[in-house]
């Protein structure tokens, strides 16, 4: 595994042994946006939209087999095969990382005084994110099935909207970049894709070294929100993390030292035409994000953990890789426990989402967990996965 192994070492082990720069302290006054700012832009708002009762939290959490009866009511799951609308797709985005309300609750965090002051407010979210920092940017690459002129658009979270990045059809260069080993039904079927980018200095002004591995989980979060929202409304999330990130990086015109390409998500969409090819003299994006950091640190363990990840980007492994690495049942005399069946709450994923508590900063035992509510959190993390193209069967 090279660096890799070296730098998972080095976070199991930095209680005991600190990451260089071990000296270092954030300098909140001059901290980056939590989003990317692109200034003159163009840009069209995202719908409001409804969500569906029946679109509960089990239904999109546990297999259909585990679903409590009645919750959703029998019949009232969706297949797995319903194409995104921009309604979803708006839906989606903002439940997971639009604002949704403004956190001002009083907690022993060290952030509490500047909670009042707009300039420094707190945002919530549907999805979790290290620190609450947000770093991960979201591009929704369309082609000519969508409802808008095909184009490279920016997720603006604060707005809930779309900004134009690039007009015209370049789905030719992402289905190009995702290679043939995504064919059959993701990839290369598709016309519309969510890119999904991390620009390293908006988590890295804080956790230097370990950054990398904090906005990995932040990715991760992110994805499994949209699966969970996904898979209750029918819809299908399978992200593919094996691509051409060069190629991705130029076609989105960044930097691929100050933020890397993590994920891309086809979406599939009703009268998806992929036509466009690659093309020779590809185009790019222009616009520069205006960051408003005065000084922009670059660390070494950062950027080598980047640089080792890229390496063999486009190698995806065989389906059914990373089989062998599933957590064995450990042998022994351990008395076995039963659980109850799963208690999920019978409440919409989006009622999930925006109603969520951090409990970072007031951490309470007062409430007991219920038996129920604990067989419910294991069963939904033994069905967790992320889908990918790693994870498929052989």
């Amino acid at each position: 595994m090279g660096y890799a192994h070296e730098y998972a070492a080095a976070i199991m082990q930095r209680g005991r042994i600190p990451m260089e720069p071990a000296d270092f302290v954030p300098d909140w006054a001059d901290r980056p946006r939590k989003a990317k700012y692109y200034p003159g832009v163009g840009t069209f708002p995202l719908p409001d939209t409804d969500f569906p009762a029946e679109a509960t939290v089990a239904a999109g959490c546990l297999p259909a087999g585990d679903i409590p009866a009645g919750d959703p009511p029998t019949g009232d799951i969706p297949a797995a095969d319903r194409p995104f609308t921009l309604d979803t797709l708006s839906g989606m985005l903002r439940d997971s990382y639009g604002l949704t309300g403004r956190r001002l609750g009083v907690q022993t965090n060290t952030d509490l005084a500047a909670l009042p002051h707009y300039a420094q407010a707190n945002w919530s979210r549907g999805t979790a994110s290290g620190g609450g920092l947000y770093p991960v940017s979201v591009y929704w690459i369309s082609g000519p099935s969508g409802p808008q002129a095909p184009g490279i658009h920016y997720y603006s979270a604060p707005h809930h909207a779309m900004q134009r990045l690039v007009a015209g059809d370049v789905t030719g260069e992402v289905r190009a970049a995702l290679g043939e080993g995504a064919a059959g039904p993701v990839g290369t079927a598709h016309d519309q894709f969510l890119v999904l980018g991390i620009k390293y200095w908006q988590n890295a002004f804080k956790y230097n070294s370990f950054s990398f591995h904090a906005v990995s989980m932040d990715l991760g979060a992110i994805l499994q929100t949209w699966r969970i929202w996904a898979r209750a409304r029918g819809l299908r999330v399978e992200p593919l993390l094996w691509f051409d990130e060069q190629r991705l990086s130029h076609l989105l015109g960044v930097d691929n030292q100050e933020e890397g390409v993590f994920a891309v998500v086809p979406l599939s969409w009703a009268g998806a035409r992929p036509t466009a090819p690659a093309l020779s003299a590809p185009p790019a994006v222009r616009h520069t994000d205006s960051e408003r950091s005065r000084t922009v640190l670059r660390f070494e363990t950062l950027q080598r953990i980047h640089t080792a990840t890229t390496e063999a980007a486009t190698e995806r492994p065989a389906p059914g890789a990373l089989a062998p690495a599933i957590t064995a049942t450990p042998a022994g005399t351990g008395v076995t426990v039963a659980l109850p069946a799963p208690g999920l709450p019978s409440v919409s994923v989006r009622t999930a989402l925006r109603t969520r508590r951090s409990s970072f900063g007031r951490f309470d035992a007062s409430t007991p967990v219920s038996t129920g509510q604990l067989a419910a959190t294991l069963a939904a993390c033994a069905a967790a996965s992320l889908g990918c193209d790693a994870e498929r069967p052989a």
